[in-house]
C-alpha cells in the first residue's frame, strides 16, 4: 500500500446519530487504570490494546519485560469518554482541535482521550476525507510513548525524533498473535507530502514558523520510520543521540551519524513517494493481557466529573466553582474514600488547608493505608510552613509517615528532601538519597529532575547535572526557556554559577502557587537570560 494516495471522491453529509447508552467502568491492568464511559467489552478491549502498546515498546526499545521495579504510582490513569470536542474544552481550548492530552506528574500521570471523534455535522466538515482526522486512540498511544521513553530511556532526543518516534507507534495495530507497527499516520498526510523536506532545518531549526509543526511531526515520522526500519541506518540513531549528549553541534552530529545529508534528504523524498515500511513481529506474551474490570459504584461515578477537572488542573476561579459540588458530595457520601479524596483535592486547590487536613484525617480513619491521604496531610503542613516555619518539622514527619506506607512513591521522597532544602538546616545524606530515589521513580517529572540537577551542581557534579538537563534543552529546543537553560549551563561551566543555581533551585510550593502558572510564549520571551543567548 502506498503511503498516501489522494482520491477524488464525492462526499455526502454525515448526520449525528444518538449515542448508545454507556456506563462508567474501571479497568485495571499492569500499567494502566482506565476510567471509561462505554460498554464493558469496548473498555476491556481498549485496556488490552494499551497493555499491548507497552509490550511492543519494550520489544522495540530493548527495555525488555517488566521486572517489577517501578512503583504502583507509575501506573497511568486514563479517562476515556465523550467526543473529541470534549477534550478540547477540558484542555481549556474549545474549538482548537485538541484530540486528547497527557499530563505526567510524580503525584500521578493522567491521560484524557475521547471515546469517539466528533459526530455533529456542520458545513465546515464538508469535503473532509475519511481517515484524515486525528485518531483519538493514536493521541494516547503517541503521548504514552513520551512517558515510556522518559521512564526508561533518559536521552537527549531532539524534537523531530521524539515526536516522529511517537508517531510511529501511534498507528500500532494487532494482527492475531502479532503486532504491526509503521503504518503511515494519515492525519499527517499534508505535513508529510506538501512541505519541502529540509533536513538541515529539521536538525538545527531556526525561529518557529508555519512549517515547524510539519517538520517536527510529519517529517519527524518520515525520518524516524526510515531510520528505524532500514537496518543499515538503525544504528545511526544511537550514534546521533550519543553525540548530542556529548554536546556536539547539531548539524555536525547529524553529518557524522547519518553521513551525506543531501543523500539522506533524497532518501526521505524517495521514501515518502513509496511504500511505508512496516514491521510485523510476534508478541512476547502469547496470552492476552490480564484486565480486571468492574462497573463504578454510585459514589465513584458521582465524583467522576469533579475528579477529572481536578486532575487536569484548575486556576483560582475554577477551583472556587468546584467547592459547592465537592462539599455536597462529601456530605452525601461521608464514608466514601473516593469522594472524600476528590473533596480533599478541591479544598487543597482552594488553599483551604484546615478543611483539606480534616478530610485527609477522616479518610485515614476509614482507610489507614491511604497513601494519597497521607500525602495531602504532609502537603498541607508544607504549604503552611511558608508563613509558619515551625510547620516544616510536622511536614517532614508526615512525609516520613507517607513514605513508610509506600516506600517507592516519589512524592513523599521529594517532599522529605524539600523540608531540608527550604529550611535553614543542612541537608543530610538520607534526604539527598531520597531525592535520587524520587527521580528514579519519576524521571518524567521536570521539577524533580531540576531539583536533582541543582543538588548535583552544589556538590560539584557538573557532568551528572548536564546529563539531567540536556534532555530538557533538547526537548524544548526553540523555546526561550530551553535557550536560557543552555546559556546558563554554559555560563556555569565558565564560572558564573549563580544564575543557573537560581533557576534550578526549587521554590517553596506556596510561593509557586501564588504565581501565574500559565505563562504564554510572550511571557517567556520577556525572560531575561542574557543579550546573546546563542543556539541551544
Amino acid at each position: 500500500m502506498r503511503i498516501f494516495i489522494f482520491i477524488v471522491t464525492a462526499l455526502t453529509a454525515v448526520f449525528a446519530t444518538p449515542a448508545s447508552a454507556a456506563d462508567w467502568y474501571l479497568a485495571e491492568t499492569e500499567h494502566f487504570n482506565i476510567y471509561a464511559e462505554d460498554d464493558r467489552d469496548a473498555v476491556e478491549e481498549f485496556a488490552r490494546e494499551l497493555e499491548r502498546l507497552d509490550e511492543v515498546l519494550r520489544i522495540i526499545s530493548g527495555v525488555g519485560p517488566d521486572d517489577g521495579s517501578l512503583p504502583d504510582s507509575s501506573k497511568v490513569t486514563v479517562f476515556r469518554y465523550g467526543q473529541t470536542k470534549d477534550m478540547a474544552s477540558l484542555a481549556g481550548a474549545p474549538g482548537s482541535g485538541i484530540g486528547g492530552f497527557f499530563i505526567p506528574r510524580a503525584s500521578g500521570s493522567y491521560a484524557f482521550v475521547p471515546r469517539t471523534q466528533n459526530k455533529t455535522y456542520s458545513r465546515s466538515n464538508q469535503g473532509r476525507v475519511e481517515g484524515m482526522d486525528l485518531d483519538p486512540k493514536a493521541v494516547l498511544f503517541h503521548e504514552y510513548v513520551h512517558y515510556f521513553m522518559y521512564q526508561h530511556r533518559n536521552a537527549p532526543y531532539p524534537a523531530w525524533y521524539r515526536e516522529g518516534f511517537a508517531e510511529v507507534f501511534s498507528t500500532l495495530r494487532s494482527d492475531g498473535d502479532r503486532f504491526v507497527i509503521g503504518d503511515a499516520p494519515t492525519w499527517r498526510s499534508y505535513e508529510i507530502m506538501a512541505v519541502n523536506i529540509d533536513v538541515e532545518e529539521m536538525f538545527a531549526p531556526g525561529e518557529r514558523n508555519r512549517e515547524t509543526v510539519a517538520r517536527t511531526y510529519g517529517h519527524g515520522w518520515l525520518l524516524a520510520s526510515l531510520l528505524n526500519f532500514t537496518p543499515e541506518r538503525r544504528p545511526q540513531i544511537t550514534d546521533y543521540v550519543t553525540r548530542l549528549a556529548r554536546g556536539e553541534d547539531r548539524l555536525e552530529a547529524a553529518r557524522h551519524a547519518f553521513g551525506d545529508l543531501d543523500q539522506l534528504e533524497k532518501d526521505m523524498n524517495d521514501y515518502r513517494r513509496g511504500a511505508a515500511k512496516v514491521l510485523k513481529a510476534p508478541y512476547m506474551n502469547k496470552q492476552e493481557p490480564a484486565v480486571e474490570i468492574r462497573k463504578l459504584r454510585e459514589d465513584e461515578e458521582a465524583r467522576i466529573d469533579l475528579m477529572i477537572r481536578s486532575k487536569v488542573g484548575v486556576d483560582e476561579d475554577a477551583a472556587a466553582k468546584q467547592l459547592p459540588e465537592a462539599r455536597s458530595l462529601a456530605s452525601r457520601y461521608p464514608q466514601s474514600v473516593p469522594v472524600l479524596l476528590a473533596a480533599t483535592e478541591v479544598e487543597f486547590d482552594n488553599k483551604n488547608y484546615s478543611e483539606a487536613e480534616d478530610l485527609a484525617q477522616k479518610i485515614l480513619a476509614i482507610e489507614p493505608e491511604s497513601t494519597e491521604a497521607a500525602i495531602y496531610l504532609a502537603n498541607t503542613s508544607l504549604m503552611r510552613s511558608q508563613d509558619n516555619p515551625e510547620m516544616m518539622k510536622q511536614a517532614r514527619e508526615r512525609f516520613i509517615t507517607a513514605n513508610n506506607m509506600e516506600q517507592d512513591h516519589p512524592v513523599p521522597l521529594y517532599g522529605y528532601y524539600l523540608t531540608y532544602l527550604l529550611s535553614d538546616e543542612e541537608t543530610p545524606d538520607n534526604a539527598k538519597a531520597a531525592l535520587e530515589s524520587a527521580y528514579q521513580y519519576a524521571p518524567f517529572d521536570t521539577p524533580i529532575r531540576q531539583a536533582l540537577a541543582h543538588m548535583f551542581l552544589l556538590e560539584g557534579e557538573v557532568g551528572i547535572s548536564k546529563s539531567l538537563l540536556t534532555p530538557l534543552i533538547q526537548t524544548g529546543h526553540g523555546t526561550r526557556q530551553a535557550r536560557c537553560l543552555a546559556h546558563e549551563l554554559e555560563l556555569f561551566e565558565q564560572g558564573e554559577e549563580e544564575r543557573l543555581l537560581e533557576r534550578l533551585k526549587p521554590e517553596h510550593p506556596a510561593a509557586e502557587d501564588n504565581k501565574d502558572d500559565d505563562k504564554d510564549e510572550s511571557d517567556e520571551e520577556k525572560e531575561d537570560c542574557g543579550e546573546e543567548v546563542g543556539e541551544a
